[in-house]
């Protein structure tokens, strides 16, 4: 995406990394794992229900974040390219998938409620900033977070063309742009004997919601996957709801990066650089893991069966980011869209 390939993901040649972005990388795809593991347990359990709004508040922001970060100009419409044409393999993927373990011939062309949203997202937010380019950032900022209160209103925004996601998700994205990375490492190591201890209590107030007081936030879920309209429970307050999330959405996913480690760990900081490769074959191993291996029934026995059934998708996260057959087809469309 851009000179440094620390913002994911990215079609140009690599340049120096930067740890603290591999790092932060690294922990929040485990975490997106996961999520979307316990989530078919959210009828059930009240402990995966909270893991799942825990989550969800900061973890595909702060890869929206990164990516902004490292926006730039060059190359703009072989990204667009690239992010759009990654989406559809992943869309075919999938179909594939349902097709041989569900047979279920079930296809959307122009959105759907899965994964690859977000590649069509960045693709709309390079299109966007490029669109945009002679605008005030502030402005434009802004514009789009009132824009965010209020689209949830219109019932015709939704999965379609990913438009809902795009327009909640692009004041994250366009926040990364506003700020140097540079600047907030430098901000977060002067000031960092103070933020530490107010990043941990943050994070720690935000567990506290969530499984302590989940009857009353895990209304809030629908506003941070941010896929549909406002529902009956918020829509009274829509507004003041989507600014709520946005507010905890930005203080978790700074209080992340003050606390994360700003140096190179082994295999962690490697591994962060290597976090698509989950986001796209993560799930077609879940659905072959459930449907012929019964993973679920692990999390109907003991509580280390439950143990067990999340410590899967860690696993099963390193295994990807490890082993670089899963590269493919990410890496065929690269070479061909760089050609």
């Amino acid at each position: 995406m851009n000179e440094n390939p620390s913002a994911a993901p990215s079609i140009d040649r690599p340049a120096t990394r930067v740890a603290l972005w591999d790092n932060v990388k690294f922990v929040m795809i485990i975490l997106m794992t996961v999520g979307h593991f316990v989530d078919a347990f959210e009828d059930t359990s009240h402990t995966c229900r909270s893991i799942y709004l825990y989550v969800y508040a900061f973890h595909m922001p702060l890869f929206i974040f990164i990516s902004g970060l490292f926006y730039s100009e060059k190359n703009k419409t072989r990204k667009i390219v690239y992010y759009v044409l990654c989406g559809f393999a992943l869309k075919l993927i999938l179909a594939i998938m349902n097709l041989l373990i569900y047979h279920s011939t079930e296809f959307t062309l122009l959105g759907d409620s899965g994964f690859p949203w977000f590649m069509f997202a960045l693709a709309a937010f390079q299109a966007l900033m490029y669109l945009c380019r002679d605008i005030n950032k502030s402005f434009l900022f802004v514009f789009n977070i009132i824009l965010a209160c209020f689209v949830g209103y219109d019932q015709s925004v939704g999965d379609y063309l990913y438009l809902s996601r795009i327009v909640v998700f692009f004041p994250v994205f366009l926040l990364g742009t506003m700020v140097n990375q540079k600047a907030i490492i430098a901000f977060i190591k002067k000031h960092y004997k103070v933020l530490l201890p107010l990043s941990i209590l943050v994070l720690a107030l935000w567990f506290y919601l969530c499984f302590f007081k989940l009857d009353h936030f895990y209304i809030y879920r629908h506003l941070f996957t941010a896929r549909k309209p406002f529902s009956k429970k918020v829509i009274g307050y829509g507004p003041l709801a989507r600014l709520l999330c946005y507010f905890i959405t930005f203080t978790t996913g700074f209080s992340i990066l003050v606390i994360f480690p700003k140096e190179k760990i082994p295999l962690v900081t490697s591994l962060g650089a290597r976090t698509l490769n989950v986001f796209i074959w993560h799930w077609p191993f879940y659905q072959i893991l459930s449907v012929y291996f019964g993973i679920k029934n692990l999390f109907a026995m003991s509580l280390w069966g439950k143990v067990a059934f999340v410590l899967i998708p860690v696993m099963l996260s390193l295994l990807l980011m490890s082993i670089k057959l899963f590269d493919y087809p990410l890496k065929w469309i690269k070479k061909y869209v760089n050609a």
